[in-house]
C-alpha cells in the first residue's frame, strides 16, 4: 500500500511540473515575434501595460497577421513577408535597447521606435488588403511593401542616430563617469639600511688617546 501511495504521489509531482514548465514555455512561445525566432524581449511584456511592451505586442499582433495571411505563402510573395520579418525583428531589438535606457532619456527613442512599429502595421495592412479578395498583382504588393519599408528604414535611421541600439554602452559610459576614481597608487618607499654588526673576527676599531 505504502509503495503504492508513493508511486502515485511521484505521478502526481510530475505531472504538475511537467504542466507548469509547459506553461511557461507557451507564455514564453507567446511572447516571440515570430513564432519558433527568440526574443529579447523580457516575459513579462507578454501582459504588461508599459509604452514598450504595448509597442512589443503590436509587432507581435502585426506579424500574426501577416501570416494569417495564406497568399503571402506563394512564391513570389515569401520576400516581401521575409522583408517585413526582418524589419520587425530589428525594431524590437531597437524597442528592448531603447527601453533599458534611463528614464530621463527614454522618450525620444521610444517615440522613434512607435513610429517605426506604425509604418510595419501599415504595411502589413496594405498588404493584407492587396493580397485579399481583389488579389492586386504581386508586382503592385512588391512595389507597395518597398515603398512602405523605405518609410521603416528611415524611422530605424532616426533611431541609429539617437544611439538606441547602443543602451547598453550608454548605461555602462553613466556608471563608469558615476564611479568614484580609484585611488592613486603611492611609490613604495624603500626601508633605511640597517648596519650590519661588526664581524667577530674583525678587531675593533682603535681610537687614539686624547
Amino acid at each position: 500500500m505504502t509503495t503504492f501511495i508513493i508511486g502515485l504521489l511521484i505521478i502526481v509531482v510530475g505531472t504538475v511540473a511537467y504542466l507548469a514548465l509547459r506553461n511557461a514555455q507557451d507564455f514564453s512561445d507567446a511572447n516571440e515575434v515570430i513564432p519558433g525566432v527568440p526574443t529579447n524581449a523580457p516575459k513579462e511584456w507578454a501582459g504588461a501595460h508599459s509604452v514598450e511592451a504595448r509597442l512589443h505586442r503590436r509587432l507581435r499582433d502585426s506579424m500574426t497577421a501577416l501570416r494569417a495571411n495564406r497568399s503571402l505563402d506563394e512564391p513570389a510573395m515569401i520576400q516581401v513577408r521575409e522583408a517585413l520579418e526582418r524589419e520587425a525583428l530589428a525594431i524590437d531589438d531597437q524597442l528592448v535597447a531603447a527601453a533599458a535606457l534611463p528614464a530621463r532619456v527614454r522618450d525620444e527613442p521610444l517615440g522613434q521606435v512607435a513610429t517605426a512599429v506604425e509604418s510595419v502595421e501599415a504595411a502589413v495592412a496594405e498588404v493584407v488588403l492587396l493580397r485579399g479578395p481583389e488579389r492586386a498583382s504581386t508586382e503592385a504588393a512588391i512595389e507597395l511593401v518597398r515603398t512602405r519599408l523605405a518609410l521603416v528604414a528611415e524611422a530605424r535611421a532616426e533611431l541609429d542616430a539617437l544611439g538606441a541600439p547602443s543602451a547598453v554602452e550608454q548605461l555602462r559610459r553613466e556608471l563608469d563617469l558615476a564611479a568614484p576614481a580609484p585611488p592613486e597608487e603611492q611609490p613604495a618607499t624603500e626601508p633605511p639600511p640597517v648596519a650590519e654588526p661588526p664581524s667577530a673576527s674583525e678587531p675593533p676599531e682603535e681610537h687614539p688617546p686624547a
